[in-house]
């Protein structure tokens, strides 16, 4: 499913659609799993979630923080203060508006070496979490209950990147750790992996901007289905795209 407009329109539609799915998960089990994208793009969304979402006839939706917990789809490997971190991303337009607990809110590693041993130590944290709330694994990988995705020009989503066939083709770890020589900025990221990512109950595609027109339609239309964004398939979730321009 694909939703078009203007910046300011999606932005409203994608943060009231996600905030459903939100609302839905805590009514069936207490608390939401929600995976957040990095990047620029999502500022203004993750605004609106710390703000209250409008609605027509009566004040804005307040999302529950008590009961949202917060991962991370991807990280660069820079200091968590840095600018290109996404962890400061979320807390300077979502998480210290929101006043999301401490206890809810469970960042990657910030490193700047020993890239693998900090995917596997997030890896163990996931599973340490899903193992303490009983949450039942499916097809040994976690089931989130919304996860957000933003996608490059190139057609990279998560840290998960053209090319990149190892990363592509994994399908027993949770995270990875992934080089991008070319990417913005160049160096070592973490990712979630696309089994992760597919088994979601809910993956939600936010893009903006003109110059990713042709590309969210290429994909969104089934011709790319070799780039990153194109393998985003849930096999029992519901995938939805939001693109404003």
């Amino acid at each position: 499913m694909l939703k078009t407009g203007t910046e300011e329109n999606i932005v409203l539609e994608a943060a009231t659609c996600i905030a459903g799915r939100i609302f839905k998960a805590i009514d069936q089990r207490g608390f939401c799993t929600l995976v957040l994208a990095g990047g620029n793009s999502p500022r203004k969304l993750y605004r609106l979630f710390a703000d209250g979402i409008p609605r027509n006839d009566s004040s804005p939706a307040i999302l529950p923080w008590q009961s949202i917990m917060l991962f991370w789809g991807d990280e660069r490997c820079v200091p968590a203060n840095h600018p290109d971190s996404n962890y400061r991303m979320a807390c300077e337009s979502l998480i210290a508006a929101a006043d999301v607990p401490n206890r809810n809110i469970f960042p990657m590693p910030h490193v700047t070496g020993d890239y693998d041993a900090a995917a596997r130590s997030y890896e163990r944290e996931l599973k340490r979490f899903f193992l303490r709330q009983k949450q039942d694994l499916r097809d040994s990988f976690p089931v989130f209950d919304v996860i957000i995705l933003g996608m490059g020009p190139d057609g990279h989503t998560a840290s998960l990147f053209p090319g990149d066939k190892n990363a592509q083709a994994e399908s027993n770890r949770w995270v990875l750790p992934v080089h991008v020589p070319h990417g913005s900025p160049p160096g070592y990221r973490l990712s979630l992996t696309f089994p992760v990512i597919n088994n979601a109950n809910n993956v939600v595609f936010f893009v903006t901007g003109e110059s990713k027109e042709n590309m969210v339609l290429d994909i969104t239309s089934g011709h790319r289905p070799d780039l990153p964004a194109g393998m985003v398939k849930p096999e029992h979730g519901q995938l939805i795209w939001f693109y404003g321009k």
